[in-house]
């Protein structure tokens, strides 16, 4: 089983790791081919159709990343192999770029290829270094690149915006925001908003959004006006996404193959992390949250073997019970493998009792009508009558303590 914890909530060398985590290569053509939350899974160069030239520019990028340098060094390191390869001035083959049409490449586009790849993992690993850093300085300032000579008005109406660090705002709106964009997020504390007089922005200036329709996609993308395609949503919290799929695919491998116990202690490991809060910044995200025996799963008539912790479970959450905080939900690895009580409500939901130092706690787990999903439905805070009732009125589900 892969090792998730290390590649889930990276510290602060943060810049390096977000880069390290795109292993995959993809060839693509326009780079449209591959937007947003994309390129947190995997590097391209558009334009270039051969993986060991494609690995070429990948390691010469990582050799910056990791030991710095400007673009004309760059530029005098990787330039030999492309002009080996065929790939500088006028190219025309299509085995190389992908395309019939010829293309150039030249200072410009290897420039853009520079920029781009070093300011979004940049960007991601400052976002990274906000998330740790939110107790002490709770919002983010947008700083616009306002004493450019020809600033974006958009991104220039922007600017000074204050707003927590996890108000859906960032989603869409964390900088960079376009090409050659070189606004910036501030961080802020409390005493900052004293000492400078600002305030917390509570009427954000609309957001029009406009339709795109990038080259050689049939599907339309709304993007907010002011931001390129392709810019339009946070690489920090898009990086987690990317964590989140594969934890969830690599805990399920790892349950299907008998390995239940060690998902599970990674489940732990990973929820234990102070970073764990992350997860309520990811907008559409579910995340691992437990993992079940076999039969464990077969008693709620589920094929599938991870627990998943939704984002409707958590917006109803916080509606129902907000007095819980994230400190509470890591509790729910222990609650669902290890409960007191395992008690069938229908065929596909369990409610499981758990106490610690003399408080109980309650969730329930469902599988979807089809049984390839599970999913945490509630969780909260119960007196002991209110499990002495449960525990009378429905039967135990007895497989769920001797899967152990």
């Amino acid at each position: 089983m892969p090792e998730l914890r290390p590649t889930m909530y990276l510290s602060p060398k943060n810049t390096v790791r977000v880069w390290q985590e795109r292993q995959e290569l993809r060839p693509t053509v326009r780079w449209s081919e591959m937007m947003h939350e994309e390129h947190s899974r995997a590097f391209t160069v558009a334009k270039i159709a051969k993986l060991d030239l494609l690995a070429a520019v990948q390691k010469s990028l990582d050799k910056v990343i990791r030991d710095g340098g400007t673009f004309e060094t760059w530029k005098a390191n990787i330039l030999p192999e492309l002009k080996r390869a065929g790939w500088w001035g006028e190219v025309s083959d299509p085995a190389l770029t992908g395309t019939a049409q010829p293309i150039i490449v030249n200072d410009r586009r290897l420039r853009t290829i520079y920029r781009t790849n070093i300011r979004m993992s940049i960007a991601a690993g400052r976002w990274r270094r906000f998330q740790a850093q939110k107790e002490l300085f709770p919002y983010l300032r947008y700083r616009s690149d306002h004493p450019r000579k020809h600033p974006r008005q958009d991104h220039l109406s922007w600017h000074g915006i204050i707003l927590p660090v996890d108000h859906p705002w960032w989603q869409e709106h964390f900088p960079p925001n376009g090409w050659g964009c070189n606004c910036l997020p501030e961080q802020v504390s409390e005493g900052m908003l004293k000492r400078r007089g600002w305030k917390v922005t509570t009427d954000l200036p609309p957001s029009a959004r406009e339709r795109f329709y990038p080259a050689g996609r049939t599907d339309p993308i709304m993007v907010p006006k002011g931001i390129d395609p392709g810019f339009s949503y946070n690489p920090g919290t898009a990086h987690l996404r990317a964590i989140a799929d594969k934890a969830l695919e690599s805990v399920e491998d790892a349950a299907q193959a008998g390995l239940a116990k060690a998902a599970q202690q990674t489940i732990r490991e990973i929820v234990a992390d102070p970073a764990f809060d992350q997860f309520a910044a990811l907008p559409d995200q579910p995340f691992p949250i437990a993992a079940l025996t076999a039969d464990q799963a077969a008693a709620i008539g589920a094929t599938a073997r991870t627990v998943r912790f939704s984002l409707q479970t958590l917006e109803k959450q916080k509606r129902r019970h907000a007095e819980l905080t994230i400190a509470d939900y890591r509790l729910l690895p222990e609650i669902i493998s290890n409960p007191a009580h395992a008690l069938r409500e229908d065929d596909r939901k369990v409610r499981l009792l758990w106490e610690s130092d003399g408080q109980w706690w309650r969730a329930t787990v469902k599988a979807t009508e089809q049984g390839d999903e599970l999913y945490v439905l509630s969780m909260h805070r119960v007196g002991a009558n209110e499990v002495a009732a449960l525990v009378r009125r429905f039967a135990a589900i007895v497989e769920w303590f001797s899967a152990w």
